[in-house]
């Protein structure tokens, strides 16, 4: 219905100024109307401390994986940005080969714990140095756009990788909000290397693989 027939409809009943005012949201009501600032503060926010985890593929281009989606030779096509707004839709995203154990049992557990009534997860993919983390600092989400700000820095000595390998990273940030799930834009701004960091260490062997865990993300690594 056009706007147009909402204010002729409207101005039968209404008037033509309220049918405007609800259509805008404007109007002196909604001013104070606790429950209307509530939703405008949902739709906007900044996450100082988000809820994220960073599955690695050490072996793989991708780390998700679009299960309801199959390129020319049926395999699943690979997730780039998205928002998941619902449990139906979590349960489609595959883990991709390559990924290890606990990676993949972290990513799922995160997904299946996410309450899509009251909050939303935002997933992007991207990559990194194998010897290298990103350290989350925000998220920051508006109608249709999420971005993020990081940093990186060496993972622990104790840690799996490869210097000058790369990896595949997927970074799963569960936004405390619900939001649709249009997404017309998206960012990340951040610096190497971190100004404050906890690690004690600044170089790792530029010829050594440094011996550690299976997976490229545990406890004290890119979880968080």
């Amino acid at each position: 219905m056009s706007p147009t027939r909402r204010a002729l409809l409207g101005s039968a009943a209404l008037g033509v100024a309220g049918a405007l005012a609800g259509c805008l949201g404007g109007g002196a009501g909604d001013a104070n109307d606790p429950e209307a600032e509530s939703d405008r503060r949902q739709v906007s926010g900044t996450d100082s401390d988000p809820t994220v985890v960073k599955p690695r593929n050490p072996d793989g281009e991708s780390v998700l994986l679009d299960g309801s989606e199959t390129n020319g030779a049926g395999e699943p096509v690979p997730i780039g940005r998205e928002l998941v707004t619902s449990a139906s839709r979590a349960n489609e995203l595959l883990v991709a080969e390559g990924v290890g154990d606990a990676d993949r049992e972290r990513t799922r557990t995160f997904l299946d714990e996410t309450d899509y009534d009251a909050e939303t997860v935002y997933v992007s993919q991207g990559g990194v140095r194998s010897c290298q983390r990103l350290v989350i600092h925000s998220v920051s989400w508006r109608p249709g756009h999420v971005e993020y700000e990081y940093c990186r820095e060496l993972r622990p000595p104790d840690e799996a990788c490869e210097a000058d390998a790369g990896a595949a990273l997927a970074l799963l940030f569960r936004l405390p909000v619900a939001l649709d799930g249009r997404l017309t834009g998206s960012g990340s701004s951040g610096r190497t290397p971190c100004r404050t960091t906890e690690t004690e260490y600044a170089v790792i062997d530029g010829n050594a693989t440094v011996p550690g865990n299976e997976t490229a993300i545990d406890e004290g690594g890119d979880a968080s």
